[in-house]
């Protein structure tokens, strides 16, 4: 008898121990696993490649050891069988944990190649795990792999340990308790505390695999959206756009087809973004692209590139007349103004159009020719869209070759300065001179400002030649003053808006006067309307720095931007320049001859001074002088002259005037 009831609880005792091992090693994996995942999870780049657990199949196993449990209670408190008996509801019992256990495959949780990486962190490759398509990388997958294979090392290691010291701490506990039970009844109480703990954890990893697998999967949803379009217009992105490109020059390629690419830009979108704020921008290109959408078929793709830039892919048109249709479609509806944030916002867009196979066969091609176009659609005045043509290349190459000169004018001192004077109507005497650049190429000889200046503008270059025409103009200016007779004409020179947003301002301003001891109120500064629309404090800081410095500001070009009232009276302007456009007809033109009074009325109104540009005959002097224009410059009174031109000519206005000086003080 002693030596069944030993028998007993040594078998009981290795049940014991079995089912232990298996609850540990079972809470180790589950304690790994989730370490595993949460870390994967939180550097959260990767797309696991998973399969879901059929929990039906497994809470069933649950249930079967269960009713296996209840049966060996049974039998412990009833005995039929024996020994034998006893021992045939054990062994049951460890059948259903096994079948549990090899049941629950990891396998089939997260992959057969996946698995692998998880236990053993030492074989995470990532190019071959590419290869297979388990996982989906971002550009910055290298080192987001390298911090999870990391984290996922950490966890092993705190998984090992937790499991050894779990394994430790049980068999103390099993050793001590199978010398104090000495029955089979405490045995098989003990046993089914154990199943019974066992179950809960199970039911527990069940929950908690559902609730990880389902984040993990809203995860991977929400890393392919972020991967494939654009987060402000939840248009394609593009990478995305790329793609779709490159497939579309395929097919256009196989089957002769002609296809469309259309590139997009908002005119002037960085002037509201930065007026009116970031939020307001990004809901500007919401709409902007809701806008477009509406203008293409279900077979058309619409993409924001970055910026204010946009694409429309068009496969499959009959003709390019479909492409021309559809940007007017677009340019039509962006004419409609939007309502943003209590704003009424009006903006237009210029539009490049290149065709595929014509103008390309690549997507890159097509691509670079779009943008040329899209520019060449901006030189032409804007609100407008473009084809690409042969000649644009052309200009492409003379765009570069222009800024390499332009860079080798700056090193040789090829740059001059000549002035135009202006004339006073009610004094009929120069009131000042304006300094404008000119170019001679020892090779191409003199190259016309139209041409050079809009690519020092985009080039960045003219902030380092504006500087220098300042010095230069100063210097002259500075050495007429022995000719001027006592008067004191003004020096009028040109800042472009890419100077001021390089940091040009009153310090600048202080050391050229200060060196060239050119007095400051005799200074004008011509800036541009764009510049005022902005209205920032960073622009009224610049011009309020250099109305201390007795420096006078000028809006030059004035009535062709998009100045209103309110910006003449923030910013400290002095005078008016009236666009010469409007001056050329509005002899024989009504319209223009009633905009050029209303300027004048309200230069007038407000204080400020006023010149008439482009005045060339005495029949638009004489309706000027009418209208109550004061200042007039023109071919009338005198072409751009050199600086030994204009001491000469300050000569000669001095020389006639002292007749009428000589009348008025005997008189």
């Amino acid at each position: 008898m002693k030596y069944l009831k030993s028998l007993v609880s040594a078998s009981s005792l290795t049940s014991l121990v079995l089912v232990a091992t298996i609850l540990l090693g079972t809470t180790a994996i589950i304690h790994y696993v989730h370490k595993t995942l949460g870390a994967i999870e939180e550097a959260l780049p990767i797309t696991l490649a998973r399969q879901e657990r059929d929990v039906g199949v497994l809470m069933g196993e649950v249930t079967d050891l269960i009713h296996a449990v209840h049966l060996a209670q049974t039998t412990t408190r009833t005995g039929p069988g024996g020994i034998e008996g006893i021992h045939r509801e054990v062994d049951r019992i460890e059948a259903h944990l096994e079948k549990i256990r090899e049941s629950y495959s990891f396998n089939d949780l997260i992959g057969a190649s996946a698995i692998h990486a998880v236990v053993n962190p030492a074989i995470f490759d990532i190019g071959n795990w590419a290869r297979q398509g388990i996982y989906s990388f971002p550009p910055d997958a290298p080192q987001t792999l390298a911090l999870i294979e990391q984290r996922a090392t950490d966890a092993n290691r705190e998984a090992r340990t937790l499991y050894q010291n779990a394994a430790e701490t049980a068999l103390q506990i099993l050793s001590r308790q199978s010398r104090r039970i000495g029955r089979f009844r405490s045995v098989t109480t003990a046993t089914l505390a154990v199943l019974a703990l066992v179950s809960a954890v199970l039911v527990f990893f069940i929950i908690w695999q559902q609730r990880t697998f389902q984040a993990l999967r809203q995860s991977e949803e929400q890393i392919r959206f972020r991967a494939n379009y654009d987060q402000v217009t939840l248009l394609a992105n593009r990478p995305n756009f790329l793609e779709h490109l490159n497939e579309a020059v395929t097919r256009s390629s196989r089957c002769s087809g002609l296809m469309a690419l259309l590139f997009i830009d908002l005119d002037r979108f960085k002037n509201i973004n930065d007026i009116l704020g970031h939020d307001v921008g990004d809901e500007l290109l919401r709409q902007v692209g809701e806008r477009i959408g509406g203008c293409v078929r279900s077979s058309d793709l619409v993409a924001r590139l970055g910026g204010d830039e946009f694409t429309v892919l068009l496969p499959y048109l009959p003709d390019e007349m479909r492409a021309s249709l559809i940007a007017r479609e677009i340019l039509d509806r962006l004419s409609t103004p939007f309502r943003l944030e209590g704003h009424e916002i009006y903006t237009s867009a210029s539009i490049g159009i290149t065709l595929c196979p014509v103008d390309g066969r690549d997507a890159g091609t097509l691509l670079k020719n779009a943008d040329m176009a899209m520019y060449r659609a901006k030189e032409m005045g804007r609100n407008t869209f473009r084809f690409f043509t042969t000649r644009m290349t052309a200009r492409a190459s003379e765009f570069l070759e222009l800024d390499k000169d332009l860079r080798c004018a700056l090193r040789q001192e090829q740059f001059y300065i000549e002035y135009q004077p202006i004339y006073d109507l009610q004094q009929n005497a120069i009131a000042g001179f304006e300094a404008l650049l000119r170019w001679r190429h020892p090779e191409k000889g003199l190259i016309s400002p139209d041409a050079f200046i809009p690519v020092a503008e985009e080039t960045g270059l003219i902030v380092e030649i504006g500087l220098w025409v300042l010095k230069q103009a100063c210097r002259d200016a500075m050495a007429w003053q022995a000719y001027t007779g006592g008067r004191r004409p003004y020096l009028a020179v040109n800042i472009s808006m890419r100077q001021f947003k390089s940091g040009f301002g009153r310090d600048q301003v202080a050391a050229i006067l200060a060196e060239s001891g050119y007095p400051g109120e005799q200074l004008l500064l011509e800036i541009t309307e764009s510049l005022l629309i902005e209205e920032d404090d960073r622009t009224y800081q610049a011009l309020e720095g250099l109305r201390r410095l007795g420096v006078k500001l000028a809006v030059d070009d004035f009535g062709t931007g998009y100045s209103a009232l309110k910006y003449l009276r923030h910013f400290p302007i002095n005078l008016l320049k009236i666009d010469r456009s409007f001056i050329r007809d509005m002899v024989e033109d009504e319209g223009d001859a009633r905009l050029v009074e209303t300027i004048v009325s309200m230069a007038r109104g407000m204080g400020l001074g006023l010149v008439a540009e482009g005045v060339e005959t005495v029949a638009q002097r004489e309706l000027l002088r009418d209208l109550g224009c004061a200042m007039v410059q023109g071919f009338l009174y005198s072409r751009p002259l050199s600086t030994d031109r204009i001491q000469a000519l300050l000569v000669e206005e001095r020389v006639s005037r002292l007749p009428a000086l000589y009348a008025a003080s005997n008189g």
